[in-house]
């Protein structure tokens, strides 16, 4: 029985764990996706990061895509 209460402890530990790098992942890629392409679209970097933690990442990838380029001549 002790062993089984061990075995439960390691799973919530892991579990733990992988919450923590699936936060750490989801800011990672929100910065890149403000950084190289929504500071070159007219949405911009602040909004691309607000639509990025509001949702997800990947939607606001998309949100971030479906804004205009900037047209710098």
């Amino acid at each position: 029985m002790k062993y089984s209460f061990s075995l439960k402890l390691v799973k919530f530990k892991i579990m733990e764990y992988i919450w923590i790098a699936i936060i750490v992942v989801g800011i990672v890629l929100t910065h890149l996706i403000a950084k190289h392409i929504g500071a070159k679209r007219e949405i911009g970097y602040g909004k691309s990061v607000f639509w990025s933690m509001l949702l997800t990442p990947i939607i606001g990838l998309i949100i971030t895509k479906m804004s205009k380029k900037i047209d710098i001549q």
